[in-house]
């Protein structure tokens, strides 16, 4: 595949950005088509926490406290429970794992659920 840095307008703030080959190859990398986005880094980053899934690795998991954090995509970290784990545990928990997941607001904060394995 033959990646190049592409110029970009971003549909919500109107602002010039670069849709970069890194991004290109992480997308091919996670088994995307590659598809320039609609919106800048930094509208990507606030809608991120918006609904869907998401991208994100395990950072540590409790077996005894029945929960744990992940790492977004953005290097932020959120906290999961054991009762938000769709997927296999075996794979899905172990640290470093790759795994998809859907973020919600509670009282306490964001929390990740639907947390499952990539493949």
């Amino acid at each position: 595949m033959n990646y190049a840095d592409e110029m970009r307008v971003c549909q919500q703030c109107g602002k010039n950005f670069v849709f970069t080959v890194e991004e290109q190859r992480r997308q091919e990398q996670l088994g995307f088509q590659i598809e320039p986005p609609d919106h800048c880094p930094a509208c990507r980053k606030s809608l991120a926490k918006g609904p869907g899934l998401h991208p994100g690795s395990i950072k540590w998991y409790s077996d005894e406290k029945a929960f744990g954090f992940l790492i977004q995509e953005d290097g932020d970290e959120v906290f999961f429970h054991r009762s938000g784990v769709t997927g296999d545990p075996a794979v899905a928990l172990l640290e470093g794992a790759p795994v998809w997941y859907e973020i919600k607001d509670t009282d306490r904060g964001p929390q990740a659920y639907n947390v499952h394995e990539r493949e």
